[in-house]
C-alpha cells in the first residue's frame, strides 16, 4: 500500500470517529493496523521513505559501506595475505549473514546480497590467486570445488534455488575436467556411463526429497535434466577428435527427454511445485 492510500485511509477513520459513525474502538483498532503497517514497509533501512526523511544515520551508514568497497578495491593488493584472507571471509560473512537475517523479511534484498557473496566469493578466490602467483592447476579446481561446496550448502538451508543449481554446475564442472584429464580419450559410451549414472541419481534424490524436504526437489530435478545432456556437452565442447553425428544424438536426447517431461509432467511439475 503507498503512502497516499494510507493517509487517505487514516483520514477517513478520523472522519468516522468525528462522525461517530464506527465505535471508537474500532476506529482505534484500525488506525492501529494501517500505523503497523506502515512501519512493517519501512522497516527497510534502505527505503526509499527513509532516504527521503533524510535520516542521518541512513546516510552515515550508505557513505560508510561506499568508502569501505573502494578501500578494499584499491589497498586490497597491498594487504598482507592473512589481512586479504581475513578481509575476504569478512565481507562474504556479512552478505551471506544478511542474506539469511533478510530472508523472511525482505526475500528480493536476501537474493542480491547472496548474489554479491556468490560473485565476491568467486572474485576473491581469482585474486588471490593471481596476486600470489599460486598454481592455477591446483588452486583453480580447489576454488571450484569450493564455492560448489559453499554454494550447495547456502542454496539448501536459504532455499535461494538458483544458487543451489550453480553449487552443482560447478561440481559437474569440477567432474567433467577431472576426466578430461584421467581419459581424454574416452568414446561417447563412456561419457555416457560417466553421467547418466549420475542423472538417474539426481532425479531419485529429487523424487525422495519431494517427500521428505520442501523447496528443493526442483533443483535436484533440474540437475538431473542437466545431466541427461552432459555426455554430449562434454564431448563436443570439452573434448576434440568426436564424430559429427554427436550433434545428431544430442539432438535426438533433447527430443526424448522433452518427451518424457511431457509424459510425466504431472509428476515432476508437483516436485517443482512443492
Amino acid at each position: 500500500m503507498n503512502l497516499e492510500k494510507r493517509d487517505t485511509i487514516l483520514r477517513e477513520i478520523q472522519y468516522w470517529r468525528r462522525s461517530k459513525l464506527l465505535p471508537e474502538q474500532y476506529c482505534d483498532f484500525l488506525t492501529n493496523l494501517y500505523d503497523d503497517q506502515a512501519e512493517i514497509k519501512d522497516s527497510n533501512p534502505v527505503s526509499l521513505r527513509n532516504l527521503q526523511q533524510g535520516s542521518i544515520k541512513i546516510w552515515l551508514f550508505g557513505f560508510g559501506i561506499i568508502s569501505l568497497i573502494f578501500l578494499i578495491s584499491l589497498y586490497f593488493s597491498v594487504f598482507p595475505w592473512p589481512l586479504q584472507l581475513a578481509t575476504a571471509l569478512c565481507v562474504l560473512i556479512v552478505c551471506y549473514g544478511y542474506s539469511a537475517i533478510y530472508q523472511d523479511r525482505n526475500k528480493m534484498i536476501s537474493l542480491v546480497l547472496a548474489g554479491i557473496g556468490s560473485v565476491l566469493t568467486l572474485g576473491f578466490g581469482l585474486w588471490l590467486i593471481a596476486l600470489h602467483d599460486l598454481d592455477p592447476d591446483f588452486w583453480r579446481p580447489l576454488l571450484i570445488a569450493t564455492c560448489g561446496l559453499l554454494w550447495c550448502v547456502l542454496g539448501f538451508f536459504l532455499r535461494i534455488g538458483l544458487l543451489h543449481f550453480c553449487g552443482f554446475a560447478f561440481w559437474a564442472l569440477l567432474y567433467a575436467g577431472f576426466f578430461g584429464q584421467a581419459r581424454p580419450d574416452a568414446s561417447i559410451l563412456m561419457l555416457e556411463l560417466l553421467w547418466l549414472p549420475l542423472c538417474v541419481l539426481m532425479i531419485w534424490l529429487s523424487w525422495l526429497l519431494y517427500h521428505r524436504v520442501s523447496g528443493v526437489s526442483g533443483v535436484y530435478l533440474g540437475v538431473g535434466v542437466s545431466l541427461w545432456l552432459m555426455p554430449e556437452i562434454d564431448a563436443l565442447w570439452l573434448r576434440s577428435g568426436f564424430p559429427e553425428w554427436t550433434s545428431l544424438v544430442l539432438i535426438l536426447k533433447i527430443a526424448a527427454g522433452l518427451a518424457l517431461l511431457f509424459i510425466f509432467r504431472k509428476k515432476w511439475i508437483t516436485w517443482v511445485a512443492s
